[in-house]
């Protein structure tokens, strides 16, 4: 694995579990939307998806390269 690689799955960890320890901070202010994040910040929500990364990539963003995860209202049960 390159070093390039290495740092990119370490930010993005980083960036996950500040996002695990904001989470209930986030609901409130973000429910049913989806949120970009990327160095512990919110970079943009939207309802939609498709539209996020579009205005993500309008800003020269790079999608792949930032957390986005869901916000429900409700929570989610998997049943495994």
């Amino acid at each position: 694995m390159s070093e390039d690689v290495a740092i990119a799955l370490t930010d993005f960890n980083k960036d996950f579990q500040w996002f695990l320890r904001s989470r209930e901070e986030l609901l409130l202010k973000y429910e049913d939307k989806w949120v970009a994040i990327y160095s512990k910040k919110v970079l943009d929500t939207d309802e939609n998806l498709t539209t996020l990364i579009k205005r993500l990539k309008a800003k020269g963003l790079q999608p792949e390269q930032t957390l986005i995860q869901f916000l429900p209202k409700e929570p989610i049960e998997a049943i495994l």
